[in-house]
């Protein structure tokens, strides 16, 4: 029999070990997979395709919105599952298939005229508001159902964090020099889209079988939870405070993340002049992620989900400024880009820990904690903010002027301006909102007495 592992600096139990964190963040692949992949289709739509930035702004946008509604219709649907299995991990089973066909569909885009846009729209609907959504809420809700420990919740958005980074510095890396080497045509972005799906299957598949719901509802709040509509669920979540600052937080993280993941390939296009520093930058970025993922287990035990929060907006307005001493330096760039990278790793772990932390106070004021809603805001904030974020790339870049640059080659200083917009101001900016959400922030310190209340209250409605 194994050792028990104890409790944490809280008093609740710890169950989790090394071969659970890792099995779970493999399920990371599939999300982070979509994510990153659709952070490029601006590049991709308007490079290889041939379609307007302008307009297929609008299209992601459009089909970001459309998330907004499947979001909750998922997490209610996660409320209402209940399975041998649990009540969220049967969904990731279940949603193998669908996604790996959702990220090969992205790119096998028609040359058909204007049905050319509508192809756009309605694949990155299948993708994000059905596929995307229906693995991330569930794959989220999973996490209190395994623990109620706010100290493995951080470390396990840290190992799913580390994992979907992996995704995305390879995807970073290697997105230009492969699909260069595979034809630097359309056809050798499906290939390489092939690849992550196969990936993505299996990351799911092994996340699936590696995971155990520990925790349950009782059978009275089950029931509760059933009977609660959408509508007065959503109630519920806007006259929760914490929900609230949490989901406005989680949308300016998701905004920054998106810019600092996507916009350095316009930076190395427009100022550097060569698309391929872009591998330079991901490269780069790799010594203070690998930093930043070895001491957030570190962090997060030492000061909290909120403290180790507020650092990382600190160090990423830090790294901001950094930048703004000499925007079109090179050494600028990656100095100033590391340090905004290394700030973006403890503000993406603690992130789904800290979400679902606000379920207990539904289930303090409401005596439910409608968890797959409350969770919902998780993919939520992460596909608004994703959707906003390369919505607004595509915006600034219009109004800029990019498309008569990669007519003309000629670089203008208003195509130089929606650049550094992209890459420094509007990432800045975010920071700044994310720090004066959190400076007040509380409801980690009034968690334990909050999960001891309401244990204590479903004791009662069991007898």
């Amino acid at each position: 029999m194994e050792k028990e592992l104890g409790l944490d600096k809280f008093g609740q139990k710890k169950h989790l070990r090394a071969k659970d964190y890792l099995t779970d963040a493999l399920g990371q692949i599939a999300l982070n997979s979509i994510t990153v992949l659709s952070g490029q289709m601006t590049y991709f739509y308007t490079n290889k395709v041939g379609l307007a930035a302008g307009t297929i702004a609008t299209m992601l946008l459009v089909s970001k919105i459309i998330d907004a509604i499947t979001d909750l219709v998922m997490g209610k649907l996660v409320d209402r599952t209940n399975t041998k299995e649990g009540k969220a991990r049967p969904w990731l089973r279940r949603m193998i298939i669908p996604v790996m066909a959702a990220i090969i569909l992205l790119f096998t885009v028609p040359h058909v005229g204007n049905l050319s846009y509508v192809y756009v729209l309605l694949t990155n609907i299948f993708a994000s508001a059905i596929c995307y959504t229906a693995i991330a809420v569930p794959y989220y809700t999973m996490m209190n159902y395994k623990t109620r420990s706010s100290e493995e919740k951080g470390k396990m958005g840290t190992y799913r964090s580390a994992i979907g980074y992996c995704v995305g510095v390879g995807l970073g890396i290697g997105l230009m020099p492969i699909t260069k080497a595979l034809g630097d045509d359309q056809f050798a972005w499906i290939k390489l889209a092939i690849f992550m799906a196969a990936l993505s299957g299996i990351g799911l598949f092994i996340a699936y079988k590696g995971s155990k719901e520990i925790y349950h509802d009782t059978d009275e709040a089950a029931k509760q939870e059933a009977d609660i509509s959408i509508v007065k669920g959503l109630g519920m979540l806007v006259r929760n405070k914490y929900w609230v600052v949490i989901t406005i937080f989680g949308v300016c993280m998701n905004i920054m993340y998106a810019m600092v993941m996507a916009a350095p390939t316009f930076f190395a296009q427009v100022i550097v002049g060569d698309v391929n520093f872009f591998s330079i930058i991901n490269t780069v970025n790799l010594i203070p992620s690998v930093i930043g993922f070895i001491s957030a287990g570190f962090i997060i035990k030492k000061f909290g989900l909120t403290n180790t929060a507020r650092l990382g907006a600190i160090i990423g307005i830090i790294g901001t400024i950094i930048r703004l001493v000499n925007p079109s330096s090179v050494v600028t760039c990656l100095v100033g880009g590391s340090v905004v990278m290394f700030a973006t790793i403890p503000l993406i772990s603690v992130l789904p820990a800290m979400v679902l932390n606000t379920s207990e106070w539904n289930m303090k004021k409401y005596g439910v904690r409608i968890t797959g809603m409350t969770n919902a805001s998780n993919s939520f904030v992460g596909k608004i903010g994703n959707g906003v974020g390369n919505s607004l790339i595509g915006w600034v870049l219009g109004a800029g002027g990019y498309a008569l640059f990669t007519q003309s080659g000629e670089v203008t200083k208003s195509v130089v301006n929606a650049t550094y917009a992209l890459n420094i101001w509007i990432p800045g900016v975010a920071f700044v909102i994310m720090l004066l959400f959190l400076i007040r922030y509380d409801l980690e310190d009034k968690l334990p007495e909050i999960i001891k209340e309401n244990d204590e209250k479903a004791k009662m409605e069991e007898v």
